[in-house]
């Protein structure tokens, strides 16, 4: 199994084990006694399990090559911040636990307020709207976690249109280097030839003048 295929099963096994330990943190405040330490003692497995998929997928990640590690890596980032709020959503679940077991012992001593009915009920509606809440997080924190790769692409793509660009500059560079190499040769050439040229010309002149010059001797010397 490569690491992708392998990186999506331990995704599925993460969205499961948070989704329980969401279920069990509601469950929290409406449970008493044996059932809510046993509760206590699933969450806490849960978050073990947890934590170690979340370092499994980060081998993964590390292993994988760096165009596709950028994009898992914005992923890896919102998976640890989901788990961090669930443990800040647990660690207050036990907190107000602790709060209620108070408020129960002074009910019991005749400083009541609600009745038990009205209690479960607001323990109902309690954990309704903490269900609520973390939902809406976990919805938010996809979104962002969305938003990441897009901006991620996008960089991608910039790159891929940037290394593009230079290489056609370099391309440019190549023509026109060739392009300046043949017009130095041609220029040589007609160098040469302005040279042969006019070597041609001072010897006809050179020439021209020998023979007039001879013409005036034998004339001369006929008279």
């Amino acid at each position: 199994m490569d690491s992708i295929a392998l990186l999506e099963e331990f995704e599925q096994q993460f969205a499961t084990v948070t989704a329980e330990i969401t279920s069990k943190t509601c469950l929290l405040t409406s449970r008493e006694g044996a059932d809510k330490r046993s509760l206590i003692e699933d969450v806490e497995k849960l978050k073990e399990e947890a934590k170690e998929l979340l370092e499994r997928m980060d081998l993964e990640v590390r292993d994988m090559q760096p165009q596709k590690r950028e994009k898992y890596s914005s992923r890896m980032k919102s998976y640890h911040v989901e788990l961090q709020r669930l443990e800040a959503e647990y660690n207050r679940s036990k907190s107000r636990i602790s709060e209620e077991s108070i408020r129960a012992e002074l009910m019991e001593g005749g400083l009541a307020g609600l009745s038990t009915g009205e209690e479960q009920r607001q323990s109902l509606l309690d954990n309704t709207v903490t269900l609520e809440r973390t939902s809406g997080r976990l919805t938010h924190g996809q979104k962002i976690a969305l938003e990441t790769e897009q901006i991620g692409a996008q960089i991608l793509n910039d790159l891929n249109s940037q290394r593009q660009t230079i290489n056609r500059a370099r391309e440019r560079l190549r023509e026109t280097d060739s392009d300046l190499d043949q017009s130095s040769r041609i220029l040589n050439t007609m160098l040469r030839r302005v040279l042969q040229n006019r070597f041609i010309l001072y010897a006809v002149v050179v020439t021209v003048a020998i023979v007039i010059v001879i013409a005036i001797y034998v004339s001369m010397t006929r008279n």
